[in-house]
């Protein structure tokens, strides 16, 4: 009897390795795949307007504005995309800039690369970005979240090549857990981010909104860009390979550069708390920062007219 029972076991035990394992593969295979075939579809369907190839990868990028206005890069943050800076477009390009939105890699109708997601896999693609669209001279930078810490990486990295920096409640003032440990281990976190990852970054991103037209857009975007695979699959890859958490290195490089500094933050900010602000500003005492009481990380795309009525003072300030 008890062999009968190992047996069994052993038989149920393999049975769900197989399962699981099934699961894994049909879940990447019945995801759309952003290829040349699919960026030529988006672009005849009117859903992306240009795309940029880079050493890394196909970028997706959306540009406004008049051609010779000062350049203005938008870095999304994690999940979102570069939908999360669509209410900055008009209001940005009617202020006289030219605007720049990618996708990055790994988000949004840009390309998911198998490679490790690294802070310099971040703020290589933004330069050659720039480069490839022939923009030499420097740029004003805004990041939100993620893209906060990818933008201040990018201004530590490349000084000559930005005229301001704008952060809307970024990372890397405070370490934290983005996910729970146990996601990232191996196999287990791989299976849990390709199976249940999309359909937990849409959950995660709807519950980050109010009711009202925002959420519903947002929702929109977030449906549209997780039938595509690899983009559980790059947040995981982030995680994994980039401490965008905690950034003291950059930020201080940032401080002792004299390049202006702004940042907007929500004093009821969950993800990377208000507090997180004092020490970013010991960091780069010249900061300028903009608290808005009471509203949580959502403030790029739920709050941007409020954040704009500064941003574009700030913008034409430092441009002066």
């Amino acid at each position: 009897m008890p062999g009968r029972v190992l047996k069994w076991g052993g038989v149920a035990v393999a049975t769900l390795v197989v399962g699981l394992a099934a699961t894994y593969v049909i879940a990447g295979a019945t995801r759309a795949t952003l290829d040349e075939p699919a960026r030529a579809e988006l672009l005849r369907d009117g859903k992306a307007e240009h795309f940029v190839p880079t050493s890394q990868g196909v970028l997706n990028v959306r540009l406004s504005g008049p051609e010779k206005g000062p350049v203005v890069l938008l870095v999304h943050g994690g999940a979102v995309g570069g939908q999360g800076f669509a209410a900055w477009r008009k209001p940005l390009a009617d202020a006289g800039f030219r605007v720049v939105v990618p996708d990055l890699l790994g988000y949004g109708y840009s390309e998911r690369p198998d490679v490790p997601y690294t802070r310099e896999f971040y703020t290589r693609q933004l330069r050659e970005l720039l480069d490839g669209l022939g923009m030499t001279a420097p740029v004003h930078v805004i990041g939100a979240s993620l893209g906060g810490a990818i933008a201040t990486a990018f201004t530590a990295a490349h000084p000559e090549r930005v005229a301001s920096l704008a952060l809307m409640a970024p990372s890397g003032g405070g370490r934290s857990d983005v996910v729970a440990p146990v996601l990232t281990w191996p196999v287990l976190g791989d299976w849990i981010f390709r199976v249940a990852g999309p359909a937990q970054v849409r959950s995660m991103i709807a519950d980050a909104y109010p009711p009202g037209t925002a959420r519903d857009e947002m929702v929109a975007w977030m449906a549209e860009q997780t039938r595509f695979g690899g983009i559980a699959e790059g947040i995981l890859n982030t995680v994994r390979n980039y401490d965008s958490t905690w950034q003291p290195d950059v930020y201080q490089a940032v401080g002792r550069s004299g390049i202006p500094v702004f940042a907007a933050w929500g004093t009821a900010d969950v993800v990377n708390p208000y507090a997180q602000s004092a020490q970013v500003k010991q960091w780069i005492p010249r900061l300028e920062l903009f608290t808005l009481p009471g509203q949580g990380h959502a403030i790029t795309y739920g709050q941007a007219a409020a954040v704009l009525e500064r941003v574009v003072p700030f913008l034409r300030g430092a441009g002066a």
